[in-house]
């Protein structure tokens, strides 16, 4: 999902260094993660720096800004999809077919000179977890399309449900106790083999992805990158996340009082959700505000009353005056007001 990196809900540039805007923060359905308390920090953004002539809008930038020196024996830092575990069962990948391969292709580019080795890593989470890195070559520092390919094992388990099944990884710094054998199935933590690059040793090292496939195949071999609208991309990011709104007087929906002093707020999401989301909101001093009966009604944030798939009810049960039964209008009251809905992996 989005491997043309054409969504960006949450941002197109961010920070991210160990504990500050890690995983899910700027391009939809990929995250960033900096392992174990691993030192250094990154930009990432949205570049129109792409594969000539083969209709890639965008692709996803990590600029290094602080070094890692990659002393710390567990140190890892991640770039990662995860994939529900139906999609998986669903696939038409025989995991269990030694024969049978998911395939993992992708566009890459790195200013970094030399023969680097740039390490790809699946994890699955359902039963025994197992571990399988396969390595793909850098050579210049020309945009070049990738393959590796995943062959199933007897010992893999996949739930038919909604949960977290597969992480698909590429590691830009690999510590030294999560390296190993390169193309093998293991239960030990594995992220990358001893001749796996770091990435993140020069603040001159800038890194560019885009036009990730991942899909099952019988011989390994990727085929063409399926292209898709904007609109069929957005609408399968929404399963995951929704920025359900952002900005000053900006429509959230209907309220209602239902005590003198509780707002009740029913929220319908764009599409049904993955799972029921967690609400992630900006509060402060008259963010919101329900307009009724010819007055209005200034209030912070919200408190989560209950949310399902499909819709959330929210409320307000200290700012609040009025007349029971009253219905009106809630709206933003400030321009940093947002609400978003993530129920990501």
């Amino acid at each position: 999902i989005n491997g043309g990196m054409q969504v960006w809900q949450r941002s197109t540039s961010v920070s991210v260094s160990d504990g500050s805007n890690e995983d899910y923060q700027s391009v939809d359905r990929y995250g960033f993660k900096f392992g174990n308390n691993a030192a250094g920090a990154c930009t990432v953004s949205q570049s129109t720096d792409t594969p000539t002539n083969l209709g890639f809008p965008y692709s996803y930038k990590i600029d290094v800004t602080t070094v890692n020196n990659n002393s710390s024996a567990n140190t890892q830092i991640q770039f990662f999809q995860r994939l529900e575990a139906q999609d998986i069962v669903n696939s038409g990948w025989k995991y269990n077919d030694s024969n049978s391969f998911l395939t993992i292709s992708f566009y890459f580019k790195s200013n970094k000179s030399g023969t680097n080795k740039l390490p790809v890593q699946v994890q699955t989470q359902d039963g025994t977890g197992y571990f399988y890195v396969s390595e793909i070559t850098q050579s210049d520092t020309n945009w070049n399309r990738h393959t590796v390919k995943i062959p199933g094992n007897s010992n893999l388990t996949f739930n038919n449900d909604n949960g977290y099944g597969l992480e698909v990884s590429w590691y830009f710094t690999v510590g030294s106790s999560l390296q190993g054998a390169a193309d093998t199935w293991t239960t030990s933590a594995r992220h990358g083999t001893s001749n796996s690059t770091n990435y993140f040793a020069s603040t001159a090292n800038d890194m560019f992805i885009t036009g990730i496939q991942i899909e099952a195949t019988t011989n390994g071999v990727a085929t063409d990158f399926e292209h898709r609208s904007f609109g069929q991309e957005l609408d399968l990011c929404l399963r995951y996340f929704q920025r359900f709104v952002s900005g000053e007087n900006y429509q959230i929906g209907m309220g209602a009082l239902y005590t003198a002093t509780q707002l009740k707020t029913i929220f319908g999401f764009i599409k049904e959700m993955r799972a029921a989301p967690t609400v992630v909101q900006t509060t402060g001093t008259d963010y919101y505000v329900f307009y009724r009966n010819g007055a209005a009604d200034y209030f912070d944030g919200f408190g989560v009353e209950n949310t399902d798939e499909r819709k959330t009810c929210l409320n307000n049960a200290n700012q609040i005056s009025g007349t029971v039964g009253h219905g009106g209008i809630v709206r933003t009251y400030n321009a940093n007001a947002r609400i978003d809905f993530d129920a990501e992996l």
